[in-house]
């Protein structure tokens, strides 16, 4: 079996588009809470920003390569990370 018949066997496209959206709502939580409480004591502003150049320079690799699921899921991420480093910086 090659590798693209055992992708095609264990539908890989649907379960990487279930992770891919998993890594977006992850930090849906953190948001909330930010939003909900106004703390963002303790959270860091440099772990957010890397993670936010991680995400972009993904969502460029599925641009540049067109794989939708990079773009999609990681540009969204890098939305909600965004979100997070303004709150930071506004309640700070």
């Amino acid at each position: 079996m090659t590798r693209d018949e055992f992708a095609e066997k264990i539908h890989w496209s649907v379960i990487i588009w279930v992770i891919g959206f998993i890594n977006v709502t992850a930090m849906l939580p953190q948001l909330y809470q930010i939003i909900k409480t106004h703390n963002v004591q303790g959270l860091s502003i440099s772990m957010f920003t890397i993670y936010l150049v991680v995400q972009v320079c993904m969502a460029l690799e599925g641009y540049f390569k067109r794989i939708r699921m990079l773009q999609a899921c990681l540009g969204l991420s890098a939305c909600i990370s965004a979100s997070i480093i303004v709150l930071i910086l506004c309640y700070r």
